[in-house]
């Protein structure tokens, strides 16, 4: 009798990981039509600092764009000498083209997905997330996704962010609230999991959602001013000491 209890968990287990691995691949599957060119898995180094959130640009020339949010935050992280990775989306056009070339120089490891018949998401004045919107009153535009609210593309990302912290000393989140982060306390509690501190850059009205993070940066734009790198690098340097013993 108790061969045969442990004979049906066996059995009850193995339909489980078939149930599980069955709904990962559709959800692949689902979101991968409106990405290109594919959405392999990348396998960043170890000990990266993991960099997510949302991607934008500004001043879109035909050859150079400006970095903004975490695309900048990446490169600020590379420039202070550390190995880092960034997971997030662009749209399917030469803005996005331009920006991964440019990470590409520095050697940020990336895990950049673009969005098919999507532009990438330009930051100007006109852009800019209104304090309406912010509060609530107005309907969110769609910015970096082609959806507002929790969609596939933001659970892809979720899933992506699972994957990253596994070999990660660190997780970096910026959150301007242009539409990338769909469950913003999901992804600290995944560095929580991986016993991993979790640093966020956000705009205000994206604060509330963080109140789990390790240390956060209540900034518009994060990092474009002296005084947030500086609280970014000091922070580094505090978690690699921590991390050390």
């Amino acid at each position: 009798m108790r061969r045969g209890h442990r004979g049906d968990h066996n059995v009850s287990a193995q339909r489980l990981r078939t149930l599980l691995d069955w709904r990962g691949r559709k959800l692949e599957a689902s979101v991968s039509q409106f990405l290109t060119p594919n959405v392999e898995v990348v396998e960043h180094p170890d000990g990266h600092v993991l960099i997510v959130g949302d991607l934008a640009v500004s001043h879109v020339s035909a050859a150079a764009v400006t970095s903004v949010a975490a695309a900048q935050t990446a490169l600020v992280v590379a420039d202070l000498g550390y190995s880092c990775s960034l997971t997030g989306f662009v749209g399917d056009d030469d803005a996005g083209a331009v920006l991964q070339q440019t990470l590409q120089r520095t050697a940020i490891s990336l895990d950049v997905l673009m969005v098919a018949q999507w532009p990438t998401y330009v930051a100007t004045p006109e852009t800019a997330v209104m304090p309406e919107e912010a509060a609530g009153d107005t309907p969110e535009q769609q910015r970096v996704l082609p959806f507002n609210g929790m969609s596939e593309y933001q659970a892809h990302l979720q899933n992506r962010v699972e994957r990253g912290v596994r070999n990660a000393s660190r997780l970096l989140v910026v959150d301007q609230g242009y539409g990338s982060v769909g469950d913003p306390r999901a992804t600290v509690f995944a560095a929580a999991q991986c016993d991993i501190p979790c640093f966020v850059f956000c705009a205000p009205h994206q604060a509330k959602h963080y109140a789990n993070a390790s240390s956060i940066v209540v900034e518009a734009g994060a990092p474009a001013e002296a005084a947030a790198i500086e609280q970014l690098a000091q922070w580094l340097r505090a978690s690699q000491r921590a991390s050390n013993g």
